[in-house]
């Protein structure tokens, strides 16, 4: 919605095949690490959406950082946009036909999917909780979001200064409701579980 309004928005990574390290969440957690603000050499765009991180090596979600964030821009304005979380941990289990939960089960070293389950659950409350405390003294910079209940307008005029156009609002990877034909889906369920992934 931010990029079709005309703002530079980029999602989860850079489009650049050139450079090293192309994930959002990756860049911003090495910046954090390197003692530079968060968003150095990635501070072009006006909107970051999808900040994880995840390969066979470890996984990190950079939603994290808001801390940070503030700390370095702070008229930062975050976007906590949810859903129902039990949704939200279905979404995560089928993403990449699987493939997303089993990485994230080996990376963390946890013996079943119960366990993974569980782990998602507590850093869900513990993030909403930990941002919204952060965030009490500041409310003008806090935009909720419930992706499942509440109207694409509500978020719209919480952001007045944006131009920002209903008919421009989707979801991005949204696969619910289509139906394949069974040899494409089992095709890209190969395809989620055997492609080499990025590293970095």
């Amino acid at each position: 919605m931010f990029a079709l309004s005309g703002h530079p928005a980029v999602h989860q990574k850079l489009p650049s095949r050139l450079r090293r390290r192309r994930k959002i969440g990756g860049i911003m957690r090495a910046n954090v690490e390197a003692g530079v603000p968060v968003f150095t050499g990635i501070d072009q765009f006006i909107f970051y959406g999808d900040l994880i991180d995840s390969n066979y090596i470890g996984s990190f979600d950079a939603n994290s950082l808001f801390r940070e964030i503030l700390r370095d821009y702070p008229n930062t304005i975050l976007l906590l946009n949810f859903r129902d979380r039990e949704d939200w941990i279905r979404s995560r289990l089928l993403h990449g036909h699987g493939e997303f939960a089993m990485r994230e089960q080996k990376v963390r070293k946890l013996v079943s999917q119960r366990l993974l389950i569980d782990a998602w659950r507590a850093e869900w409350d513990a993030h909403l909780a930990a941002v919204r405390s952060f965030m009490r003294d500041r409310p003008e910079q806090l935009v909720e979001f419930n992706i499942d209940s509440d109207p694409i307008e509500a978020l719209i005029a919480r952001l007045p200064g944006y131009g920002l156009s209903p008919e421009h609002y989707g979801h991005i990877g949204r696969g619910r409701g289509r139906q394949l034909p069974e040899w494409l889906q089992a095709a890209k369920s190969w395809l989620a579980h055997h492609r080499p992934r990025a590293q970095r």
